[in-house]
């Protein structure tokens, strides 16, 4: 009887690591509600805080960082874990979670976000961590 609570106190304790990556992954950034006319603070609500901010007379350009991560309903993945956990008394992990951390991380992005005097959005640019543009405004296409 000892030897199956140590059991399942060490599936308990060794399981988990997919688990809470799964479900602390990074959500998804709704980039695509910057538009033309946004306020400054909707932007900022939507990709943070900017890592520089560049003022040149009557307009201001602001650079930003963020992971775009993956709906939620994506994290269904956490069943599949609990239950490989389960089943194979928590030897899944060798599998599960170097592949959480690897393939569920999220992807960096970087973009640009040009205002006017009245901190309105007149321009951006977001672009993945490969330099392949995901929006941008009509004014700064080249």
């Amino acid at each position: 009887m000892k030897k199956l609570f140590l059991t399942i106190g060490c599936c308990l304790t060794l399981s988990g690591c997919s688990v809470y990556y799964a479900a602390n992954a990074p959500a998804p950034v709704e980039y695509k509600k910057v538009q033309v006319g946004t306020d400054k603070n909707e932007v900022l609500s939507i990709l943070g805080v900017p890592k520089v901010t560049d003022n040149k007379g009557d307009q201001k350009t602001e650079t930003f960082e963020f992971v775009d991560g993956y709906s939620s309903a994506s994290k269904a993945r956490i069943l599949l874990y609990l239950a490989g956990d389960v089943f194979t008394a928590a030897l899944a992990e060798v599998i599960f979670w170097p592949l959480e951390t690897a393939a569920f991380k999220g992807d960096l992005c970087r973009g640009t976000v040009s205002y006017d005097n009245n901190d309105h959005v007149i321009g951006y640019d977001i672009m993945d961590s490969e330099g392949s543009h995901l929006w941008t405004s009509a004014s700064t296409n080249k």
